[in-house]
């Protein structure tokens, strides 16, 4: 999930307190993050997204069915904008994946890197378990007139056969997953090539208006979970970007076929 969709202002005053927290002391930055968790931010994401809004998910994401899943990204979308990825980071996929091929884009959202492989000559399925989003990209696609095979679905059982494509990309989405095991699984069993990842560098914390289950902390846990032996994680910083996530964030590209 990303911006409101009526900004305010948000992302002004959002990059200025980010730039601000990370000239601080980590202690100070922790005890501030401890203050906030405890005495403000339940409180204070009710009243600014009301009721579509579930503020205890992490409490109750590993029960929640699927259905009630589905709706409530269909109405995360419906409320909030979201460009997906911006430029600097569909290049660094671009540059990931090189030779044109087939891709799956896993969490496509409205489609913005998905056309972009597109229009670079790839063959592309974007993948999403938000109809609603899908709407948008299907609608996307059709004025910029690219062509991309949207599937509805989700990550812990992908909806194609073993080595279907090439390459699989992720952006902004490993970190929604409801089982980070099954669908390192998944992305494994249905590429040929790469899989290319980029998630939060984050750590746990209750109350944050996104719907993040999984934490990626330090690079060990994003490795880890694929287990692949040729790979690549790097840090980058996000901490400018005007969409999607601000801040730290790995870039994980591995080669499935090693």
């Amino acid at each position: 999930m990303g911006q409101d969709r009526e900004d305010g202002g948000i992302t002004v005053s959002l990059t200025f307190y980010n730039g601000f927290k990370e000239l601080l002391p980590s202690s100070l930055r922790r005890l501030l993050s401890f203050l906030n968790q405890n005495l403000f931010a339940r409180s204070t994401l009710r009243r600014k997204y009301g009721s579509w809004f579930e503020i205890d998910w992490r409490k109750k994401f590993r029960t929640i069915s699927d259905g009630d899943w589905k709706r409530a990204y269909d109405e995360a979308w419906k409320h909030r904008w979201n460009d997906c990825v911006e430029e600097t980071d569909a290049g660094l996929f671009m540059n990931a994946l090189g030779t044109p091929g087939s891709v799956v884009d896993i969490g496509c959202g409205q489609g913005s890197l998905a056309m972009r492989f597109a229009r670079d000559g790839f063959l592309v399925t974007g993948v999403d378990v938000s109809s609603e989003a899908l709407r948008l990209a299907r609608a996307n696609a059709a004025k910029y007139e690219v062509k991309v095979d949207w599937i509805e679905g989700f990550a812990e059982h992908l909806p194609f056969p073993d080595k279907s494509f090439d390459y699989l990309t992720c952006a902004h989405t490993i970190e929604h997953v409801r089982d980070l095991d099954a669908v390192a699984r998944e992305f494994k069993r249905i590429t040929r090539k790469k899989i290319v990842i980029l998630t939060p560098k984050q750590e746990f914390k209750l109350y944050m208006d996104n719907y993040h289950t999984q934490f990626f902390d330090t690079e060990e846990k994003l490795v880890n979970a694929f287990g692949l032996k040729r790979y690549e994680c790097r840090e980058i910083d996000c901490g400018s970007h005007t969409s999607e996530f601000r801040g730290k964030a790995w870039f994980y590209t591995a080669h499935v076929d090693a």
